[in-house]
């Protein structure tokens, strides 16, 4: 019974709003959708013009029908290649995820590094700056969604803007829930992906570059064929559209979830938005007793990791008896935390029957909770919160 029944409390793909559902449908419906028509064109520069804002950015934004990961390789390949040296900020998997890509490509890699569940002191990569002058980029996660941490992203492209190094940051996991203002921090290259924040179904990718970066890929061999930005740039800015075949449903549910960011108060009113969805969730652990995995002052406005022993068993039990998935840890935090996602298309009673169900699922499986703690404590934030 209730076999497609599924609240996804996940760090990603997240619930998708029935306006993104209507907008993409409306996509094949209509009959003059062929991605070389006119009509889709201007669908599609619209889109990438409002896709700015959620960036920060006067920037082109490139879609890219793929994943994030996508995103991620192409900042990567069309900046630098074998025998290039680039600095690695790495806080947990999706670091590790960086490193897997430049070794693969060949690059020279010096990594700064931080306890899983910690940042990188931006001090340190001055350090790295420093002594490995050479270093063609610095590329950091925003976001670390394996732990929830959110490294200190201002701090260190402000550093990286005193040297001829690019600033590239993976913000699949934080566009849109946290701050991140691309222009006014002076980032270089910003990769992203459609299925967090933006309320999206996967497989659309996002990605910006600065004029200091575009001079770097103008003069760089990139060895992709398809992942080429110089292709994606002439076409876009000619009006002719990406050069290989778009995602139409996939641009057409992106225009969509900006304008319901529009609607919703803009960028700013989502910044704070996340942030209450991120301190209710926060309370309401606290008030079951388990313990956080990041601290305060490192905590993500878009998932919550919590320390948990086999939470594996836990959160099948979530998803079997309540029908609600919850997302489980990776890598060195395998079967040890649980990921609770309060992104996107996320209110606040959704996260207080997650915290019911939760407190039912503790008492079955052992834990001594009381029903209502969670709830209580996460209403109680909510009330207090002036972001709310």
């Amino acid at each position: 019974m209730f076999q497609e029944k599924m609240d996804l409390r996940l760090p990603g793909p997240v619930q998708v709003p029935k306006e993104i559902q209507i907008a993409m449908q409306q996509s094949f419906d209509h009959p003059m959708m062929d991605y070389r028509n006119p009509a889709f064109q201007e669908v599609l520069q619209e889109t990438i013009d409002k896709a700015k804002m959620v960036f920060q950015t006067k920037n082109l934004v490139v879609p890219l029908t793929s994943s994030g990961a996508s995103a991620l390789e192409t900042a990567i390949i069309n900046t630098v290649g074998a025998n290039d040296t680039i600095i690695l900020c790495v806080v947990g998997y999706f670091g590790e995820y960086l490193q897997g890509i430049t070794d693969h490509i060949g690059c020279k890699v010096v990594r700064v590094e931080a306890e899983w569940g910690k940042v990188v002191d931006p001090e340190e990569v001055r350090a790295a700056l420093k002594d490995h002058p050479e270093a063609k980029a610095v590329f950091a996660t925003h976001c670390e969604t394996s732990t929830s941490a959110i490294n200190n992203i201002k701090e260190i492209a402000a550093i990286v803007r005193e040297t001829e190094a690019i600033f590239m940051v993976d913000a699949v996991s934080s566009i849109v829930g946290t701050p991140l203002y691309m222009d006014d921090w002076g980032i270089d290259i910003v990769a992203t992906g459609g299925q967090k924040a933006l309320m999206l179904p996967p497989g659309l990718a996002l990605i910006t570059m600065s004029d200091k970066a575009w001079k770097i890929i103008e003069k760089h061999q990139c060895p992709s064929f398809y992942l080429d930005l110089k292709k994606y740039k002439k076409g876009l800015e000619s009006g002719v559209g990406t050069p290989y075949t778009p995602n139409i449903a996939l641009v057409c549910g992106l225009k969509e979830a900006c304008n319901m960011i529009e609607r919703g108060g803009g960028m700013e009113q989502e910044y704070k938005r996340h942030a209450a969805l991120r301190d209710m969730t926060r309370a309401g652990v606290r008030a079951l007793g388990l313990e956080l995995f990041v601290e305060d002052s490192a905590a993500s406005p878009t998932l919550t990791a919590v320390k948990l022993e086999n939470a594996d068993a836990f959160r099948k039990l979530m998803r079997e008896e309540f029908h609600i998935a919850l997302g489980g840890g990776l890598g060195k935090v395998k079967n040890k935390i649980l990921r609770l996602g309060h992104m996107g298309y996320t209110d606040a009673a959704d996260m207080l029957k997650m915290f019911a169900a939760m407190e039912l699922a503790l008492k079955k499986s052992g834990y001594e909770v009381e029903l209502g703690a969670g709830v209580a404590g996460a209403q109680k934030q909510w009330l207090e919160n002036p972001n709310c």
